[in-house]
């Protein structure tokens, strides 16, 4: 049983690391979506996502067909992932709604980080899928140029404040 136990906690960091190494490797570039959280990615209305997007297009000097494909790939998977991203909401939810009961006991709370990681892991699948599709339409040089744009937005961000609560 402790057996157990410690792989599903292993494989619940394992996945929430995925999650969010995922996550950071658009963040701010494409029209992804988070977990309801605003920020420069949900801002369409004021040219956010937009412009985050045309900043990242002209960095790595994409054609015009590049561009068009790339916003295809992203739209796509966005509307591929809302429901993913819905039902992980939910399942947050209820996960900080047990834990907050005081009167759950380890399995249920168990049993629900289990469904949390596993959206995790699907959106964690989709996430690689589409940043492979986006890398596989750049250049060699473009797709060197966007690793080491991406490696440098995620060396630059140090701690989330998430987790300075």
């Amino acid at each position: 049983m402790k057996t157990q136990l410690k792989q599903l906690a292993l494989f619940t960091c394992i996945t929430a690391s995925a999650v969010l190494g995922s996550h950071n490797a658009f963040a701010g570039y494409g029209p992804m979506e988070g977990d309801g959280s605003k920020g420069c990615v949900e801002q369409q209305e004021d040219g956010g996502r937009r412009g985050m997007f045309m900043k990242m297009a002209k960095e790595l000097g994409l054609s015009d067909q590049q561009r068009h494909e790339a916003r295809a790939i992203f739209e796509s998977g966005r509307t591929k992932n809302a429901p993913l991203f819905a039902s992980l909401r939910h399942e947050r939810h209820e996960l900080q709604a047990l834990v907050r009961s005081g009167s759950a006991d380890e399995a249920a709370i168990r049993a629900q980080s289990a469904k949390v990681a596993a959206l995790q892991a699907d959106l964690a699948v989709q996430r690689a899928a589409q940043s492979r599709q986006f890398i596989a339409l750049l250049t060699p040089e473009q797709a060197a140029k966007f690793k080491a744009m991406r490696e440098a937005r995620h060396q630059g961000r140090g701690p989330s404040p998430r987790h300075n609560r």
